[in-house]
C-alpha cells in the first residue's frame, strides 16, 4: 500500500501536480510529509536549492510501479456521489412539485 502512495507521490511531484489525489486516497497532510521524507531518505528524491525533484532512482522507480496504479476498469475513473441519491419512488406513487419550485 506504501508503495501505490509513494508511486502516486511520485508522480504528482514530476507532473508538478496536486496532492489531492493523495488525499482522495485516505492519506493526510502528516502522511504525505512522512511519504516525503521517506522518498528523500530512499533516494527517490532530492531536496535541492528549495525544489524537491525525482532522481535517477525515482524516475526507475516510477516507470517499474506505474502500472500497479493505473486504473483500467472505466467504473473506476469517476467516483459515484452516493450523498447526492434520492430514495427510489414506488411505481404506484404519484410525485407532484410544489407550484413554486416549477419553472415553467
Amino acid at each position: 500500500m506504501i508503495d501505490n502512495k509513494l508511486t502516486i507521490l511520485l508522480q504528482i511531484i514530476q507532473n508538478n501536480g496536486n496532492v489531492r489525489r493523495l488525499i482522495r486516497e485516505g492519506s493526510s497532510f502528516k502522511d504525505i510529509a512522512q511519504l516525503t521524507t521517506i522518498a528523500i531518505e530512499e533516494g527517490y528524491l532530492e531536496y535541492v536549492e528549495e525544489r524537491v525533484s525525482l532522481t535517477e532512482k525515482g524516475r526507475f522507480f516510477l516507470q517499474e510501479t506505474l502500472e500497479r496504479i493505473k486504473k483500467t476498469n472505466k467504473e473506476e475513473w469517476i467516483e459515484k456521489d452516493f450523498k447526492s441519491q434520492i430514495p427510489r419512488i414506488d411505481k404506484s406513487t404519484i410525485f407532484v412539485p410544489r407550484q413554486d419550485e416549477l419553472t415553467f
